[in-house]
């Protein structure tokens, strides 16, 4: 079996996780809370986490501050078998995000964007390209640094060194960054955006719609993840919902990038999409049913089982 190893690019931030938070809390002086806790999240630390858990072969590119924050981030990353290797030290703050966790299981975040919103991809080498079979960046559209023609200039060099490229998208007022994106969109063999981005990105009124839209404009695969609905998986030639698996909920955060992973984990071991897709379900399932965004998820044979498959 062949297993591709992945090197994800973008967001590591020092997630600070209060739990439960509601509005008569925000409005007391004091209120008790049932946990406050310290994980390391961010959309690509979180997608590399969960691959290193569930076997593949992987890595982040990112960084941290020279501070506290940063040091806690590179020991989590050991912890859960991230190689730190590319995660880069700055004199930048390491990001920091407090994830304000509401009984339901729903969240909001307060950010304190730092270090890795500052990646270059002019500080992404070729040798570190060739090193891994997939490029994964994670937090398109939130990365300053790394948006229009400098992320399509990092997609071109990938595609022109023969890897397999695969891309999330994160922020506000995508559709106002649509024309920047759009040549990046071509140089992906894997989009895999949550509904809203989808549709908030292409102008369109349903996922399948936005699906067509980024098919017109190259991309070969998109992937909507639509929460609590599954996922739509469509490949320029038909287009099919997957049902979610059913679970307790106790914390959303890190569902998106726990549906990436088990997508991704597929792709690595040369799965038929359809399994790709019921895999990146089955992470989703399992991630929120655990708090925090990383070290959620079980090896890759458990989450097979999980989904009845072998």
């Amino acid at each position: 079996m062949v297993c591709i190893k992945i090197l994800c690019v973008g967001l590591m931030v020092c997630d600070l996780m209060v739990k439960p938070v509601t509005e008569q809390a925000l409005r007391e002086d004091t209120s008790p809370a049932e946990m406050i806790r310290m994980q390391v999240g961010g959309d690509a630390f979180n997608v590399a986490s969960n691959l290193a858990a569930l076997g593949v072969e992987t890595a982040l590119y990112s960084a941290v501050g020279r501070d506290a924050f940063g040091d806690f981030a590179l020991a989590y990353a050991e912890k859960l078998g991230v190689p730190a290797q590319w995660i880069q030290k700055t004199d930048s703050p390491t990001s920091v995000t407090a994830v304000l966790i509401h009984p339901d299981g729903e969240r909001n975040f307060v950010v304190q964007k730092g270090a890795s919103q500052q990646l270059r991809e002019e500080e992404i080498s070729d040798e570190l390209l060739k090193a891994y079979d997939m490029i994964y960046i994670g937090s398109a559209c939130g990365l300053p640094e790394l948006e229009g023609e400098s992320l399509t200039r990092l997609l071109k060099r990938a595609k022109d060194l023969g890897r397999l490229t695969a891309m999330d998208i994160t922020g506000e007022a995508l559709q106002e960054k649509a024309s920047q994106l759009l040549p990046a969109l071509a140089l992906l063999d894997y989009f895999l955006p949550s509904s809203y981005e989808a549709m908030e990105l292409s102008g369109e009124k349903t996922p399948e719609a936005a699906a067509a839209y980024f098919h017109r404009h190259g991309v070969p695969v998109a992937v909507i993840k639509l929460g609590k609905q599954g996922a739509l998986l469509s490949d320029g030639r038909k287009q099919k919902r997957f049902s979610a698996y059913e679970g307790p909920v106790i914390d959303t955060t890190g569902a998106g990038d726990a549906f990436v992973s088990g997508f991704l984990a597929g792709i690595s071991r040369e799965k038929e999409l359809s399994d790709c897709v019921r895999l990146g379900n089955g992470a989703g399932a399992l991630c929120v049913g655990k708090v925090g965004a990383s070290g959620t998820l079980p090896a890759f044979k458990e989450l097979s089982a999980f989904i009845g498959s072998d």
